[in-house]
């Protein structure tokens, strides 16, 4: 038992991780078995509920998927006392707060403790500005007794806000409800960008995850709701299971982009036409319309994800992570839109064409398309007014991306 971890959903212990040969396995436990129909897709689409033990290849990027990526793990590794590549280990350390409603700890260890935020560790203004101050060498504000993990290669500072308003370290297992990251010190105003590109969203009808901003110790930090978190007045929380689609495909988050073999708009639709709600498709085609619209090309396949509800229905999560990138001179795809390779070269007849690669009429692509781009000017106005401090380059990049989308080829 030392050596396995179990891995809790919803208050219950449905699988056990162990090691052989330093490779990391997953089985189902037996209370899983006996309450979920065999194939049910519980932790992942790639980990569907099986008699059988997943071995390393499935296990493994599903794990990984879990984990912040680059120079971030390489500091909680060191934090941890666990060699970078060894995933297994890091999911130990770091697992009792993940992306999600997964629960991962030492298979001896009791079950975990009521979700609340008021057993968050109260912050002061100075120890909050001092754990901004240290996320190079502190990623996600590990240390001590948090053990948090969250995918991604940015900084960032995971909190917990607490039922008076005030924020708290998510210490001992506590659920962490927000993520603040500062703005990237090679990219100015990325801050600004993203809470632009995310209300932009908002305003044309797309759910989207909620966004503040704010400045500490003098450094502006964008504030994300986490939407895999639902909050009640008292401080319970329910985790949300989620998975980006790395995750659901058995992809490691290195390979994430298309280019170096992670999945295209194409899979992932399939995957929506297969198992998820009725209205996946369409949500997907707006989702890949906005991101063509604001010039966002860094969206790949672990910046869309699947929302898990209890009873077993799947459909996207809200949109994150949405940026300019054409505003920094970057126009690659991470995943081709109708075999264009480049952002600002995207037109409504091309994404249209996607849209129909998919199995949707070409007129109901047209009209989604179409109608979202009419409310664009309103939305860019209003996001506009919402976002002090956004460069008006990037508002004027923006709104050159409208007309080249309206373009005829």
């Amino acid at each position: 038992m030392a050596d396995e971890l179990a891995v809790w959903l919803y208050g219950e212990r449905v699988a056990v991780i162990d090691l052989e040969r330093d490779r990391p396995r997953l089985a189902y436990t037996e209370e899983a078995l006996r309450r979920y129909p065999l194939g049910t897709p519980l932790l992942s689409l790639s980990l569907s509920v099986s008699s059988r033990r997943y071995t390393q290849g499935i296990v493994r990027p599903f794990l990984d998927g879990l984990l912040p990526e680059g120079e971030s793990r390489k500091s909680i590794a060191r934090e941890v006392h666990v060699p970078e590549r060894d995933t297994y280990g890091l999911i130990r350390a770091l697992g009792r707060d993940c992306a999600g409603a997964v629960v991962i700890q030492p298979a001896d260890d009791p079950a975990p403790p009521a979700s609340t935020t008021t057993t968050a560790e109260p912050l002061s203004p100075d120890e909050i500005e001092a754990l901004v101050r240290d996320l190079k060498s502190a990623p996600l504000g590990v240390g001590g007794r948090v053990r948090i993990s969250l995918a991604g290669v940015q900084e960032k500072l995971v909190l917990t806000r607490m039922p008076d308003g005030s924020w708290g370290r998510p210490v001992d297992g506590t659920p962490s409800t927000h993520i603040l990251k500062p703005e990237v010190a090679a990219f100015p105003g990325t801050v600004e960008n993203e809470a632009f590109c995310m209300r932009v969203a908002k305003h044309l009808g797309l759910d989207v995850a909620s966004v503040e901003t704010t400045k500490i110790g003098g450094r502006k930090l964008i504030v994300v709701e986490r939407y895999d978190r639902a909050v009640d007045a008292d401080g319970t929380v329910r985790r949300i299971h989620q998975e980006d689609f790395c995750q659901a495909t058995g992809v490691a988050p290195e390979t994430k982009y298309e280019e170096d073999g992670g999945p295209s708009l194409l899979r992932i639709a399939g995957i929506l036409r297969d198992v998820a709600a009725s209205d996946s498709l369409e949500r997907l085609l707006e989702a890949v319309t906005v991101n063509a619209l604001i010039g966002n090309g860094d969206a790949h396949a672990k910046n869309f994800s699947l929302l898990h509800t209890e009873d077993g229905a799947l459909t996207l999560t809200p949109l994150y992570d949405l940026m300019c990138t054409l505003h920094y001179g970057d126009d690659r795809l991470a995943m081709y839109i109708d075999n264009i390779h480049r952002s600002n070269r995207l037109t409504v007849a091309r994404i249209v064409n996607e849209a129909v690669r998919w199995g949707m009429s070409r007129d109901r692509a047209t009209e989604l398309v179409v109608d979202l781009l009419e409310k664009a000017p309103s939305a860019l106005g209003l996001a506009r007014k919402e976002t002090p401090g956004v460069p008006a380059k990037l508002v004027a990049t923006v709104e050159a991306q409208l007309k080249q989308l309206r373009s005829v080829e």
